[in-house]
């Protein structure tokens, strides 16, 4: 054994993210002493979920992508496959703020493409010109080559060149945007879905790479290098795709039966017994002589350790560390603030229909972002005859909303917007506000370059791993798959300096 005695690795941050990158060390390697360090008084991050008079209110994210292997595989790790539903079948419907009214959003929309054409023609959302202008994207052509390393373009831009900014503005502003309570016109299309520069790569149009994405079997494979102009077969069976009738498709979302956090209460249960500590905020990180990295905490006894998973939030990592170059570069990843606000209701007193997951809000059109109609989304919300709604507010068109208003006014507010757009809705028996102040991330312009530079001011540091949603994706799979392979790395470290 080596001198330094037991491997360490300490995990800044008890969100899903840190949560994962522990649970991978513990499971690996069970003789690695393990510590994780959380400033606030539980874990979980953005993600809570609260169990009162019969409702299951998720606070933050209330579901995950199956699309991305990562959630369902660490699901069955923890044996939870039956605490695991799918939408109710109401939910595929989602709707949209349009002239002051809630309009169906088309059918077949996916990542703001139309794979579908009929329900593109007949919505009201898009105008005559607009619907003739996002069927462009079926005449350009595949790019020859790989752009530059350093090329960027906002989610707008892109989206413009294929569609066109009515397109851009009704449709991927509010769907696109609002999964990061962000501007597209400042968020980067390579970090936030490469998946659409790939198929613009690839095929050209974006609809002609849905096509034979679906044709692969959905998976993202296709076969082969497309033709750059389609063959008249190709053509007839593109025609006769996007013309098809509306079917049932398996959602690409799941939930827990009990909520969100039920993940976060079995990750944590299968920790090392004393290895979480809660009110433990970090004031400081730096590497030692030695190698190994020294941590200063809060009105406790300063660490020593091999490794570091840094899970914390960028800005909140900027502050521990001690390289100004670093600390720098992660205080430049902007975040925003957002809330939700619960409504418990009376299904008698509530006019509309609900059926539907929700609505989303294009810019400046109302003032909230969205809304969930969580009760017609998912099973077991709520007891019976009562509904659960969920409105998100803030965001970077309105910044300093959830910073400056008081639950009393967010409450108010996101009533008042409901009912205006919804109609009459009753009096509410309760409402709930979460607060998410400064825990959106912002993949914004650059941001792909960003991380390169980052990456190389780590590798002066070996040990030391920065993870979670400030960098390669913000969903719950993106953050789960971000721990694990910190966890890889520290646990090489350990390996190599215990040897």
């Amino acid at each position: 054994m080596s001198p330094r005695g037991t491997p360490r690795v300490a995990v800044v941050g008890g969100g899903i993210t840190g949560l994962s990158g522990a649970y991978h060390v513990s499971q690996t390697r069970p003789d690695v002493e393990l510590v994780l360090l959380e400033s606030r008084n539980r874990l979980g991050g953005n993600i809570v979920t609260l169990r009162e008079q019969g409702f299951v209110i998720d606070g933050g994210p209330d579901s995950f992508l199956i699309t991305k292997p990562e959630g369902m595989r660490l699901c069955s790790e923890l044996g939870l496959q039956s605490e695991l539903i799918a939408p109710e079948s109401d939910a595929a419907k989602v709707y949209m703020v349009h002239a002051g009214r809630l309009e169906r959003l088309p059918a077949g929309m996916v990542l703001a493409v139309p794979t579908r054409v009929g329900p593109m023609l007949r919505t009201p959302i898009l105008s005559p010109a607009g619907k003739l202008r996002v069927l462009g994207d079926l005449l350009l052509r595949a790019r020859p080559a790989e752009p530059a390393r350093d090329d960027d373009e906002s989610i707008s831009a892109f989206i413009t060149r294929h569609f066109g900014a009515e397109a851009a503005e009704r449709i991927a502003g509010p769907l696109l945007g609002g999964i990061y309570a962000g501007n597209i016109g400042e968020l980067s299309v390579t970090a936030t879905f490469p998946q659409l520069v790939k198929l613009e790569r690839q095929y050209g149009s974006v609809i002609r790479g849905f096509f034979h994405m679906q044709m692969a079997g959905g998976n993202g494979v296709t076969n082969g290098s497309p033709a750059a102009r389609p063959s008249l077969a190709e053509l007839t069976h593109l025609a006769s795709w996007l013309r098809r009738d509306e079917a049932h498709r398996q959602s690409p979302f799941r939930s827990l039966r009990s909520g969100m956090s039920t993940l976060i209460d079995t990750l944590a249960a299968r920790l090392p017994a004393g290895s979480v500590r809660l009110g433990a905020p970090v004031r400081a990180i730096s590497r030692e002589a030695s190698g190994r990295f020294r941590i200063e905490i809060e009105s406790a006894t300063a660490l020593e350790v091999d490794a570091v998973i840094l899970a914390a939030p960028a800005h909140a990592a900027a502050r521990m560390l001690n390289d100004a170059q670093l600390g720098a570069e992660l205080a430049e990843i902007r975040y925003e603030s957002t809330a939700t606000v619960f409504f418990a209701l009376s299904r008698a007193a509530v006019r509309h229909a609900l059926d539907g997951a929700g609505f989303i809000v294009p810019p400046k059109k109302a003032r909230i972002l969205a809304a969930t109609w969580v009760t017609s989304k998912w099973a077991a919300r709520a007891p019976e005859g009562q509904v659960l709604l969920r409105a998100f507010v803030g965001g970077s068109l309105d910044p300093e909303r959830v910073k400056s208003s008081s639950d009393e006014d967010l409450v108010a507010l996101a009533y008042a917007e409901l009912e205006r757009l919804m109609g009459p809705l009753g009096q509410p028996s309760w409402s709930r506000v979460f607060r998410y102040t400064d825990s959106n991330p912002q993949p914004t312009l650059g941001h792909c370059q960003r991380l390169r530079r980052i990456e190389r001011h780590l590798q002066r540091m070996p040990g030391l791993y920065v993870a979670g949603a400030a960098y390669d994706g913000v969903g719950i799979p993106d953050c789960i798959r971000q721990g694990r392979a910190a966890a890889e790395k520290a646990l090489r470290v350990c390996s190599e300096s215990h040897k």
